[in-house]
């Protein structure tokens, strides 16, 4: 070989050497994320396209980049205004804006204030409809929906729903608007990539990505009902409330809802909750037609069964589900259900816990006839129950008040996170006391916001069902004994009801 080839031959290894390293950098610096999953063979980005009515495809979103560019003129920010006694306030805060984090709210003012709340929500068409959390547009005097490019709309409240947590308001657009995608929530998976977009702290629209850290968490939204929620540990914070949870495809497959804190400064601690996409699918309809959500209900609280559970009722599986209590005059108490019994499926359909019997029943309409499989006293019985009308919150609320005037002060169900933080021993249950009104039979009894009733004229006290149940029994007039628990210890009191 002559020294000219050698030296071409040499030039061409090099320069092939060089060409290999600078792929093999660029594969491993900057992967790509393609259809959900890091393709880390050869890395790909495929332009954004939005057709021509600005709705956004959901085709070939590779780069969270460009998913925030095809989106983010359709996530709103919502701006509200109430007169309240009370604002709200729980472990699980709400995100957009105002409240306390006093455990039990603060304390009850004389006169009501204007509050303004602050929440996001997203386009889901061209009409004008954005879909949000019901806690951001609760009980608002005035909505004002605000878009990235600076204008804003008056909105109005479509339909909302206590259970799930959504709402569905309406704006009068003067132009198109970018429509976002509704995913399928079912087909996600721990692991997968999200990201939530949303008005934090009033900033206006901002980005934070995470992975899906646990699909159907079991939470309750609503006494006495709960969701499956996705957990992500994308940032979200106050104001996040209503935004959407997209996947890597620009599909919105939750809406940001909850968060768990770290403490008392009300920020992100990496454990937040989104309502599945589907969920608000499903009930869509009957918040554009009728405003509200007809569910059929049984009138009970629920458990699931658990492996130590399923021992003491000889059962070979954790399957089922718990009856914790019956209301008084339901449909489950008409037809005999009692504490304690579980049920086992329904019309033939095996029930794996209480999620799974909520979800049943709720998608039944109203006077529908529902088969029991439920076992007592270590037998099997079928029972026949006929649906009622799951009670909207203005029965629930109204119930609560009636108790409330009788005794002067309101009451929530003690939860082992309240427990904790109010230095009570682990273990206690009860009614947590939020709220006691000056010159009322509860002041005078000595009752103080924080203290627990654990129980009524001897009678134990497992939540609000309870207690309201037991002093509904009571005449006006009548005594009753209470035992009380704060971090002091126990002790006992009588109250006279009005």
């Amino acid at each position: 070989m002559s020294s000219r080839t050698r030296t071409f031959a040499l030039i061409f290894t090099v320069a092939l050497a060089v060409t290999l390293l600078g792929a093999l950098l660029t594969t491993h610096a900057a992967p790509t994320l393609t259809q959900g999953r890091a393709d880390s063979s050869r890395p790909t980005v495929v332009p954004v396209a939005l057709q021509s009515s600005g709705t956004a495809s959901g085709l070939g979103l590779d780069t969270f980049r460009d998913i925030a560019r095809a989106v983010n003129d359709g996530v709103v920010n919502i701006n509200t205004s109430k007169l309240v006694r009370r604002p709200q306030a729980g472990f699980f805060h709400d995100f957009f804006g105002g409240g306390e984090d006093d455990p039990l709210g603060p304390d009850v003012g004389s006169d009501p204030i204007r509050q303004t709340s602050l929440g996001s929500g997203f386009v889901i068409d061209s009409d004008g409809y954005i879909l949000t959390n019901r806690h951001v547009i609760e009980e608002a005097d005035e909505i004002s929906v605000s878009f990235s490019d600076g204008k804003s709309y008056d909105a109005t409240i479509v339909g909302q729903d206590a259970r799930t947590d959504v709402a569905l308001i309406k704006i009068e657009p003067e132009g198109p608007l970018t429509v976002l995608p509704l995913g399928d929530s079912d087909t996600t998976e721990p692991g997968e990539w999200v990201m939530a977009i949303g008005n934090p702290f009033s900033l206006g629209n901002s980005v934070s990505v995470g992975v899906i850290s646990f699909k159907g968490r079991d939470l309750q939204l609503q006494r006495g009902t709960s969701i499956d929620m996705i957990q992500t540990d994308a940032a979200i914070n106050p104001g996040n409330s209503g935004g959407p949870l997209l996947n890597t495809r620009g599909e919105v497959i939750g809406i940001n809802t909850m968060i768990v804190t770290g403490g008392a400064s009300r920020v992100n601690a990496g454990v937040g909750f989104s309502v599945p996409i589907n969920v608000a699918r499903e009930i869509l309809q009957q918040l554009r037609e009728r405003g509200k959500v007809v569910r059929g209900w049984m009138g009970v609280t629920i458990g699931s069964m658990t492996e130590d559970l399923a021992a003491t009722y000889d059962l070979d599986e954790a399957k089922g589900a718990v009856v914790n209590s019956v209301t008084p005059g339901s449909p489950a108490d008409e037809v005999g259900i009692q504490p304690e019994d579980v049920i086992l499926s329904a019309d033939g359909r095996v029930i794996e816990d209480s999620s799974d019997l909520s979800r049943y029943i709720a998608s039944k309409a109203p006077e529908t006839e529902v088969e029991l499989s439920v076992l007592r006293d270590g037998e099997r019985k079928t029972i026949s129950i006929t649906l009622g009308t799951f009670p909207e919150e203005t029965t629930l609320v109204a119930r609560q008040d009636t108790e409330r005037r009788r005794l002067g002060m309101s009451v929530r169900d003690l939860t082992p996170s309240l427990a904790q933080r109010l230095d009570l021993p682990r273990g206690s249950r009860g009614v947590l006391i939020t709220d006691v009104e000056t010159g009322e039979p509860a002041e005078e009894a000595g009752l103080r916001r924080g203290d627990v009733i654990v129980s009524v004229n001897g009678g134990a006290v497992e939540g609000v069902d309870d207690f309201e149940r037991a002093v509904s029994g009571f005449d006006s007039g009548d005594r009753v004994r209470l035992r009380v628990l704060n971090a002091q210890g126990y002790r006992v009191v009588v109250v006279r009801l009005n």
